[in-house]
């Protein structure tokens, strides 16, 4: 009976780095690394002391990639409200103090210009973050509780990421999950699902991950490319 819905019910739990559990991670523009991004708090407030994360992330090896040149730009309507400029992370993970003043959305910009002392050409990845509780991501996320099942089946290796993947595709086009929106990026040969995503695949099926946090893997699976909808 289960192999019967194994094609088109599948779900996905996103990487956790210890101590972000709301990570979002995105490729570069050119796709020379990673960059995950969290906020503390994971929905700050105007006024809120919040602490912007990135971990800057090798993508062979999905450990932290030492040695980071980056800038940043936090933008809203058009406008810059905060910026760094070029600074150099030996650990590769940082985190920047900044109190958002308004409630809206708001672009957080990361610039790499150079890795492990060599100078690349610049490289942009860039975050969108709500400010406020009027703006509620949860409000637009809608998935069915068996869903979880189904990423426990995923997890253990009873379906092969190819199924998985045209399951998450099936579920959001026929309205069986529905998310925010999220831009689609080009499908590319040979790219794959990455395995740590196997490893934490789990976790949401055991409630160990909420539907915000494993929809923002979803998405990211979307915008490289991997899941096309």
């Amino acid at each position: 009976m289960k192999t019967k819905y194994f094609a088109i019910l599948v779900v996905f739990a996103i990487l956790v780095i210890p101590a972000y559990a709301d990570i979002v991670v995105k490729p570069t523009s050119a796709g020379t690394i990673n960059v995950g991004f969290t906020t503390d708090p994971a929905t700050p407030n105007p006024g809120d002391p919040t602490q912007i994360k990135l971990n800057f992330i090798n993508k062979q090896t999905n450990a932290l990639q030492p040695h980071v040149d980056y800038k940043i730009a936090v933008i809203q309507g058009g406008n810059q409200v905060f910026g760094i400029p070029i600074t150099h992370t030996a650990e590769g993970a940082v985190s920047i103090p900044f109190q958002f003043q308004t409630a809206g959305t708001y672009q957080v910009i990361v610039d790499i210009e150079g890795l492990v002392f060599q100078p690349i050409p610049p490289e942009t990845v860039t975050f969108d973050l709500n400010v406020g509780s009027s703006s509620n991501p949860t409000s637009t996320i809608q998935i069915p509780k068996w869903v979880k099942n189904n990423a426990k089946y995923w997890h253990d290796g009873a379906i092969d990421d190819s199924t998985f993947a045209q399951g998450i595709q099936y579920m959001i086009k026929h309205g069986i999950i529905t998310i925010p929106p999220t831009q689609s990026g080009q499908a590319k040969p040979g790219v794959t699902i990455p395995a740590w995503v196997k490893n934490n695949a789990g976790y949401w099926s055991t409630g160990d991950i909420d539907d915000a946090t494993f929809v923002k893997g979803i998405q990211y699976l979307i915008t490289i490319g991997i899941i096309q909808v």
